[in-house]
């Protein structure tokens, strides 16, 4: 059984490189930087990855859930939002007009693929976020919060740049993705249309094209966005480390088996590492 968001694996081509831009740009802090080893690679079935150089960063409020980067080389097939699995991180921030200034800076390793914008939900006006892709390819969503949302348990940003709270998955089948997740006791919510404009931009689609997704409920303030993803999306490759390429794991909170952590892989082909 799941119960809350832990943290996020991102396999990132250059370590060094990508340590520096969470820290210089977004203001996470290093926790550890150290070698994965035999016992994690193992672990994650992926022995080829136990001299990859890992580094743990987190919040510069402290808040306990973290980025994990890990060094690999990525498929050159990999592109941001062209595959199903873990598709983006969404992270609360304090002020996301101020934080598209910052990244808009000359040398920022940020690319900014969609501007700050209210989000296109029927049911509120109070969620404005920008997306962005990072040094790894990876998507992030940096959002802004601005009052109580109907149906919703968001938490509120302890610094500029705060902490994860929710992770998108791209399905080609909402159903059956939602499907695994009720199978760890959580139940999805009603079927909601939005326009994801970075999405649709990738694939090609009509600007005004409204997408289907659901949303999962988990502890402690954190979400899962299910979205079904275009027939264009393909099968998210893997890295020269065997770990999926960018997004790569999704940890979390929960209960498992003789109090030891598990890997699963859930109905769209993405990876969960399950902490006790």
């Amino acid at each position: 059984m799941l119960d809350s968001l832990a943290g996020v694996t991102i396999v990132t081509p250059d370590l060094d490189i990508a340590v520096e831009a969470y820290a210089s740009w977004l203001g996470y802090v290093p926790d550890t930087i150290s070698i994965a080893g035999d016992e994690l690679a193992q672990f994650w079935g992926v022995p080829q990855a136990a001299s990859a150089k890992i580094a743990v960063l987190r919040p510069k409020s402290g808040e306990p859930r973290f980025i994990r980067l890990i060094e690999g080389q990525p498929d050159p097939i990999f592109q941001p939002l062209r595959h199903y699995g873990w598709a983006a991180a969404e992270i609360i921030v304090e002020n996301v007009d101020l934080l598209a200034e910052h990244l808009r800076r000359i040398g920022s390793p940020f690319q900014i693929i969609g501007p700050p914008a209210v989000l296109d939900f029927d049911f509120t006006d109070k969620i404005k976020a920008m997306q962005v892709v990072g040094p790894a390819g990876e998507v992030l969503y940096l959002t802004e919060v601005d009052g109580e949302i109907p149906g919703f348990d968001l938490p509120k940003a302890s610094s500029f740049v705060s902490q994860l709270f929710i992770m998108v998955l791209g399905s080609p089948d909402i159903s059956a993705a939602a499907d695994f997740y009720a199978t760890q006791g959580l139940d999805a919510g009603p079927l909601i249309k939005a326009r994801i404009d970075v999405l649709s931009h990738v694939h090609g689609m009509s600007a005004d094209h409204r997408h289907r997704l659901t949303t999962v409920a988990l502890n402690a303030k954190s979400y899962l966005e299910i979205d079904a993803f275009p027939s264009t999306a393909t099968a998210r490759p893997l890295s020269s480390i065997g770990l999926p390429c960018g997004i790569s794991i999704v940890s979390f909170y929960g209960t498992v088996e003789q109090n030891r952590a598990q890997i699963q892989i859930g109905g769209a082909g993405e990876w969960l590492e399950i902490l006790p």
